[in-house]
């Protein structure tokens, strides 16, 4: 009986998060009103996440962040405008946020062009079929679009409402925004950044950081 009561002694004294029942904290992704795709910090994540993706001319490696250890440095050498492109597997439901934000890194005026693809599923099968006669544009899902030019120096906080996000497929899917996970849907399936020069034999140069989705109350800027 001594020998039990000392060893439960010393579990309550050595274990006071469980004797006292406080919570498991949440993860980044569970936060309310957020949803992080992507927030780099894991620094190989290229490495060991199968999730990512990168396609064509464009080289993607962990750099310094702004406030954090790492962010994603993007650079490669234009071919007739266009460098290449990284992508990420999503698979959430996104209906509730109405912005798109992350922080980006330009080294001038000529950092590149980044146009975001977002895809949701209308099939209800989980997966982007794509045809490849076509630039692999979907088969059956849409995908909205928004291009920004990055011609700026060192850090900047930018936040796009999925408003602004245009469907260019009209042919496929059912040109609505609605990355619901209902009926089967996989919601938000994945998202892309493709990267474009300021010329046409131009290069990109640039940092993104803090990739998110978010739900913005009044006016995004």
């Amino acid at each position: 009986m001594r020998k039990l009561a000392a060893m439960l002694f010393l579990l309550l004294a050595v274990s006071p998060v469980f004797a006292l029942g406080k919570p498991v904290p949440k993860t980044p992704e569970a936060r309310q009103g957020v949803l992080v795709i992507e927030d780099f910090e894991s620094g190989n994540f290229l490495k060991k996440d199968s999730t990512w993706w990168i396609f064509d001319n464009l080289t993607a490696k962990p750099g310094p962040g702004q406030n954090s250890r790492y962010s994603l440095e993007l650079i490669g050498i234009a071919r007739d405008w266009y460098v290449g492109g990284i992508g990420k597997y999503i698979g959430k439901d996104a209906s509730e946020y109405n912005s798109f934000d992350m922080d980006i890194y330009g080294t001038g005026k000529e950092s590149g062009v980044i146009k975001i693809e977002l895809y949701d599923d209308d099939n209800g099968n989980w997966q982007i079929e794509q045809d490849p006669k076509k630039g692999y544009a979907p088969i059956y899902d849409d995908r909205f679009v928004y291009e920004l030019k990055v011609d700026w120096n060192g850090y900047k906080h930018v936040s796009i409402p999925i408003s602004e996000f245009v469907d260019n497929n009209p042919e496929a899917g059912d040109n609505i925004w609605n990355p619901q996970q209902i009926g089967g849907s996989g919601g938000l399936i994945q998202m892309q950044i493709v990267a474009s020069a300021v010329g046409k034999t131009g290069k990109v140069s640039m940092k993104i950081d803090n990739i998110e989705l978010r739900e913005t109350k009044g006016k995004t800027q």
